[in-house]
């Protein structure tokens, strides 16, 4: 009998270890135009809840509440904030090179972000996420997408039509173009590429609206995608390593 239990004991299955838990980043959350973004208000509170677990950090840019037009039509100043973020994202991956950073951006918010990773070696950044993006179709993503490891997604919604098409062919986006934005039906992506630039923008995802959204809570309009319950099942997975 001892010597059946001391078999039976040795024969006992090891526990393995827990799974290791993704290495917390940072996430720079990077609003729209007019000093008051739900992206904003929304990250902080919806992201921990859906499980990502990093360090979330408001980059205010915008010349204040209410400035609309000049945060849209400022584009040296634009300049300047990204140049800023990316001296922010520098600072963390000087501290800490293996920490992931996100840059997640709404409305004209993209195009501060995209400035930034322009700013910023190869593979610095884990990925950029672009909700709504006030900049032009053909905005040459090459510089941004060089600078992640695991490429853009942009959300687009062909419902935008008030922000992304009437305001931004009257007001001009972010880049100073006069025409529908990208977030409206997408990127395009150039057709003269060569193979850097072929295999650069395949790293380049785009996520369209769809009917079915609508049980997700989000209908189509420019704010839609920064609405808690989407953030939660729709954006945050692109959040994680």
């Amino acid at each position: 009998m001892l010597l059946a239990l001391s078999l039976g004991c040795a024969l006992q299955p090891v526990a393995a270890d827990p799974p290791a838990l993704p290495r917390p980043g940072v996430v720079f959350v990077v609003g729209g135009i007019g000093g008051l973004d739900p992206l904003n208000m929304w990250v902080p509170a919806v992201l921990p809840m859906a499980g990502i677990h990093h360090e979330m950090r408001n980059f205010p840019w915008t010349h204040g509440i209410g400035h609309l037009f000049l945060d849209l039509q400022d584009r040296p100043h634009l300049l300047a904030k990204g140049r800023e973020l990316a001296s922010a994202v520098q600072a963390i991956k000087a501290a800490d090179p293996d920490r992931p950073v996100y840059l997640l951006g709404h409305s004209a918010g993209t195009a501060v972000s995209l400035a930034a990773a322009e700013q910023l070696p190869p593979g610095t950044l884990q990925r950029i996420v672009l909700l709504s993006a006030a900049v032009s179709p053909d905005y040459d993503l090459r510089p941004a997408l060089r600078a992640t490891r695991e490429g853009i997604v942009s959300f687009n919604s062909g419902c935008d039509v008030i922000f992304l098409w009437w305001g931004t062919s009257q007001f001009g986006t972010a880049d100073r173009v006069y025409a529908a934005s990208a977030g409206l039906n997408g990127f395009r992506v150039p057709t003269s590429l060569d193979a850097d630039g072929k295999a650069l923008y395949e790293r380049l995802i785009q996520v369209h609206w769809e009917p079915l959204d609508l049980f997700q809570f989000r209908g189509g309009w420019h704010h839609s995608p920064c609405m808690p319950i989407y953030l939660a099942t729709a954006v945050a997975p692109w959040l994680i390593p």
